[in-house]
């Protein structure tokens, strides 16, 4: 799957544009673009690739991807439903703002080193996000050159941040192959469509063309999480769905997401959440 190049049309008397995005499901291909792009969840979760760098992205998600960098944001689509929306705010601006602009400046020290480091993307704690909250969607509504100072500002805040994380790996090439890319998306989509049944190692490292050992390795490598945690990872996301939404049971809901012990079932989703299933299920409900 080659990385498809976007035109991205910035207006001549601006160097930034923002959207707020209001959609059925991310439907963006797997691309890159010359521009920064820094993308706020508001809504929606699902998997993010970030060059060779694959997690879950849920609201909340703050992110600063650097130019030319491959990727793009996937719903899990067996967790969609219909009145679901996918909500973001994205800003993408001038790639010479970070690579011509800010060098000039000496008091731009730290947001020059911001953008160099979003050269493999850029994912921002969530303390930080939730504080900048108001400022990313005050952007919606700014122009001209307050949205620049407002943007400023932002990025101000992201280069304080300690606890931001670098996504896709030190080595990753920047024009990924096309090989690699499909083999990894073959395997998330293996595992998008069957985490509700037993997924063995086998099964799984079949899919990806390599011994189980090797595959287990080159999981761990590109999403930094072992396939088992990975797949409860799913499993669990799809759980809270269904605790939110639907009116059954939580040994049902264990068992529809892939738990055939009820008890791995409670001490999984408690270990990523912090609370027992049916806690989650009365909170979600206002009981």
């Amino acid at each position: 799957m080659k990385a498809l190049f976007e035109k991205i049309e910035l207006d001549e008397q601006a160097s930034l544009q923002v959207k707020h995005l209001h959609l059925p499901y991310f439907d963006s291909p797997w691309h890159y673009h010359p521009e920064f792009e820094l993308t706020y969840i508001l809504n929606s979760q699902g998997r993010r690739f970030v060059g060779d760098h694959v997690e879950a992205f849920e609201p909340g998600d703050l992110v600063l991807l650097g130019p030319n960098l491959p990727h793009f944001w996937r719903n899990d689509e067996e967790i969609i439903t219909a009145d679901d929306e996918a909500e973001a705010v994205v800003v993408q601006f001038a790639q010479s703002l970070g690579e011509a602009w800010l060098p000039q400046l000496p008091e731009a020290g730290m947001l020059r080193t911001l953008l160099v480091r979003a050269g493999h993307g850029l994912r921002f704690c969530r303390k930080t996000a939730s504080r900048l909250h108001s400022h990313l969607l005050e952007l919606t509504t700014l122009t001209g050159f307050d949205r620049l100072l407002a943007l400023l500002h932002i990025l101000k805040e992201l280069a304080a941040d300690p606890g931001a994380v670098m996504l896709a790996s030190e080595g990753y090439q920047l024009k990924a192959t096309e090989a690699e890319t499909e083999r990894m998306k073959r395997v998330l989509d293996y595992m998008l469509a069957h985490f509700r049944e037993e997924i063995r190692v086998e099964d799984i490292s079949s899919v990806a063309g390599m011994a189980p050992a090797a595959f287990c390795r080159y999981f761990r490598k590109r999403t930094r999480k072992s396939f088992i945690e990975y797949l409860n990872e799913l499993r669990i996301s799809y759980a809270r769905k269904l605790l939110s939404k639907a009116d059954v049971s939580v040994s049902q809901v264990g068992m529809e997401c892939g738990f055939n012990n009820i008890s791995h079932f409670h001490r999984q989703f408690k270990l990523r959440t912090g609370t027992t299933p049916l806690r989650f299920q009365s909170l979600q409900k206002g009981l």
